[in-house]
């Protein structure tokens, strides 16, 4: 191996205190903006992010969207850099209507649509009072876009707020005995309709898929200020997002 090689490897990870799991880069920017002495590690066409923030050493990875993504994700997270704590984190859909966008939940359990409930750590004595903690968050196996849709899930499962990852991380991490806690930002309330092309723009990555994105434009010309709203609905949230998570992080207990 030539010395100019050796130069451009990365060290090798040491241990994590954080392992943070984000569907989306969208989700992620701000938290990867707070990070400091940033490395980087790829395995199987998927990067690692590793930095340092409130005092702690943080491993964020982006899966894409959906459970089996967010699963694989994880694992090969607690893999290479085997952390303390795993959060799932990101956006959500509220279904309780008490819920606003960009409302901070650490839900108190997750469940799936196949009845699966696990109750997650309530090992955190201290977050900030803008944080609701506690509630039922079920992920489901798709984006809901309809209002009717969400009433029929909360009255069906009980539940507060969806997203597409959790059950899937906080499945992997009990079964690795692992401390695991999720936090979600509301990204719309249970009265929203968000639009019909929102469930087709997002690719297995977690990326926008920009020729759906042009021809949904093109049979519907308002879908443009849709998009334009929603991204700019998004880039609020992840700021909300990342400024909790460095709050929860300044109180995690060790693990």
């Amino acid at each position: 191996m030539t010395r100019s090689l050796v130069e451009r490897l990365a060290p090798a990870p040491v241990p994590a205190d954080v392992g943070i799991v984000i569907a989306m880069a969208i989700e992620a920017g701000y938290l990867f903006d707070s990070l400091k002495r940033v490395r980087r590690y790829s395995a199987r066409s998927t990067t690692i992010t590793e930095g340092e923030l409130c005092g702690k050493l943080v491993a964020v990875i982006l899966t894409g969207a959906g459970k089996a993504a967010a699963r694989r994700g994880a694992e090969l997270l607690i893999a290479g850099h085997r952390p303390r704590w795993i959060i799932s984190a990101g956006f959500a859909g509220a279904l309780d209507p008490s819920l606003a966008r960009n409302d901070l939940v650490v839900p108190g359990e997750v469940a799936d649509l196949a009845g699966e409930v696990i109750a997650l750590d309530s090992s955190i004595s201290t977050v900030p009072p803008s944080v609701r903690t506690g509630g039922r968050l079920l992920s489901v196996d798709r984006v809901i876009t309809r209002a009717a849709e969400k009433a029929e899930l909360r009255c069906a499962q009980g539940a507060d707020l969806i997203d597409m990852e959790t059950s899937a991380v906080a499945m992997l991490a009990r079964e690795r005995s692992m401390r695991f806690l999720s936090l979600r930002v509301i990204s719309d309330d249970a009265t929203v309709e968000l639009p019909p092309e929102v469930a087709n723009l997002l690719s297995h990555s977690g990326s926008y898929r920009l020729g759906m994105a042009l021809r949904a434009i093109w049979r519907r010309p308002r879908a443009i200020q849709d998009f334009w709203t929603l991204h700019a609905h998004a880039l609020e949230a992840s700021d909300r997002l990342a400024t909790c998570l460095k709050r929860l992080l300044e109180v995690l207990p060790p693990a």
